[in-house]
């Protein structure tokens, strides 16, 4: 019997006799007290140190040698306890009430006294004892509260020397690297190797700070999911076409396989599926060095099933409880070894509920390899086909060397943008596809340049002085300006979005801006 796991009302008796305490016991059962009474010192005891909620004793019933028995039962009390007695006396003076007084608990009770007074003074001692019991909860409380406040420091302590870790990683690299590409003897293979790397690394960090942000939005409960039909074959084109060009980067297999076949077309969140397989097969092919990850596709309507597996290190049953917690790697070797957040599974689980679905570790052997099931809900719509996986027909993608193909010549585009290196940065890429552009460093000037000049497109940035991106463009509006006007931000929220949209902007782009996402943009607006 555990004494920390319920509040123990029983009042226990010791009496001369085993009938005079089954008598008391009678008295306080009418008032509607639980009470037992004990044949022997022995069994009183052992009663105490188990726990009750008060203890009636008649002095009588103690003997000179019975006090040290009594008194190493109540020293065995915990910290928090304190069980009330109450001593039946013929005297206030006496060794035996000097013994129980060092309780610090007892009162007494005089003979002769009425059933009355016997009961109140019982009850008295109960009333004592639940508060005892509500100050044991709430130490309870306190040191679990304690608990998890340590846990949680160290926690975020870990979580921030790795982050500072992951975040300084990569832009040692970028900055690195780009001083190494000022050297002007360097060749060109030299430069286009440099350029790889910084590329590489500053998509590592962006994808770092989405998930930070994405999994922020999960636990806060606002994250937006859309329901949106897409081509899932198409997307599995352009997943595996990336996913098998890194595994080749390592020296690894890859290979899709669809179990049975599945719908050519479906209706879920695409950017999130495709982030939430992103993040589970991208994990197999950074945990494999030798071997193959495969991605096996199947379909019980309506549930879409991915199985990933692996080749790699695996994981050990005791790290598998840490697998899916937040800021966590299966062990701090892992995150020496292969870097990484730990953010990548505890995000893509939630996503996978969100979708209606699940992420499992299905199974896994250290050494050996491991195996994880990704659902959604994809329930059949009326106007798709079931497909086998010879309608894929994807290929190894490669790494594309820069080219322009003057796909903006003589376009006129306004830049509105207060950071100068990102004025130069977009001119640079406008204008090596033949635009003509003007900048602006504010929302006012930008207006200004536009009612004054003619142009076919304006990019906008949001965060700016004097004018932000928002009022510039609703200013425009009012003065009936209906040229295309794209917002450009570094705010990546889909609220960010709407409210774009709702100010009068006609596209959305996030920075950094990618090149070609740019290029097509403007192109879908001015041709």
């Amino acid at each position: 019997m555990d004494r920390n796991n319920f509040q123990d009302q029983t009042v226990l008796i010791f009496a001369p006799t085993f009938n005079d305490a089954k008598i008391a016991a009678e008295v306080l059962a009418d008032a509607g007290i639980q009470a037992v009474g004990c044949q022997t010192l022995n069994e009183f005891c052992e009663r105490l140190r188990m726990d009750c909620g008060a203890a009636l004793i008649s002095e009588e019933a103690l003997s000179f040698a019975d006090r040290h028995c009594l008194k190493l039962a109540l020293d065995s009390q915990p910290a928090w306890s304190d069980i009330p007695i109450v001593l039946l006396t013929t005297s206030y003076v006496d060794h035996t009430t000097e013994l129980f007084s060092k309780t610090g608990n007892i009162s007494l009770l005089e003979k002769p006294f009425s059933k009355l007074t016997l009961i109140r003074s019982v009850q008295t001692a109960l009333k004592a004892r639940n508060k005892q019991y509500e100050v044991r909860e709430l130490l309870k409380a306190l040191h679990k509260a304690k608990d998890e406040a340590e846990k949680a420091n160290t926690l975020k302590t870990q979580f921030l020397a790795n982050m500072s870790h992951e975040i300084r990683t990569p832009i040692g690299a970028i900055l690195g690297f780009t001083d190494l590409m000022k050297n002007p003897s360097n060749s060109k293979e030299e430069n286009n190797n440099y350029m790889g790397i910084v590329q590489r690394n500053s998509q590592q960090l962006l994808r770092l700070i989405d998930d930070i942000l994405d999994l922020s939005k999960v636990e806060a409960g606002k994250m937006s999911i859309e329901n949106i039909k897409f081509s899932l074959v198409e997307m599995l084109n352009d997943f595996v076409s990336i996913m098998a060009f890194k595994a080749s980067e390592k020296g690894v297999g890859f290979k899709i396989n669809f179990e049975n076949r599945i719908p050519n077309v479906i209706s879920t969140d695409p950017v999130r599926l495709r982030q939430i397989l992103t993040n589970v097969v991208g994990n197999a092919l950074k945990f494999t060095d030798k071997g193959l990850v495969s991605l096996s596709v199947s379909y019980e309507e309506p549930v879409l099933k991915f199985v990933v597996k692996d080749t790699g290190v695996g994981i050990s049953k005791i790290q598998e409880n840490r697998l899916f917690q937040p800021f966590s790697q299966a062990d701090t070797s892992t995150t020496r070894k292969f870097g990484g957040t730990g953010l990548g599974l505890v995000l893509s689980r939630r996503l996978a509920e969100s979708l209606g679905g699940k992420l499992n570790l299905l199974d896994s052997k250290e050494n050996v390899g491991s195996s994880f099931l990704i659902e959604i809900s994809a329930p059949l719509l009326a106007e798709t086909n079931l497909v086998s996986v010879s309608a894929l027909n994807y290929s190894n993608v490669s790494i594309d060397t820069y080219k322009t193909s003057q796909a903006l010549k003589d376009l006129k585009v306004l830049l509105v943008e207060d950071s100068l290196d990102n004025q130069m940065l977009i001119s640079t890429y406008l204008k090596k596809e033949g635009a003509i552009v003007t900048t602006a460093s504010n929302g006012l000037q930008g207006v200004e340049t536009a009612l004054r000049e003619d142009f076919d497109l304006i990019l906008m940035d949001i965060q700016m002085p004097i004018l932000d991106g928002h009022e510039a463009t609703r200013t425009l509006r009012r003065s009936h300006y209906n040229k295309p006007v794209i917002a450009l931000t570094a705010h990546a929220m889909k609220e960010e979005r709407v409210r774009c949209l709702d100010s009068g902007f006609n596209e959305f782009l996030t920075k950094p801006v990618q090149r070609d996402i740019l290029i097509k943009a403007i192109s879908r607006y001015t041709h």
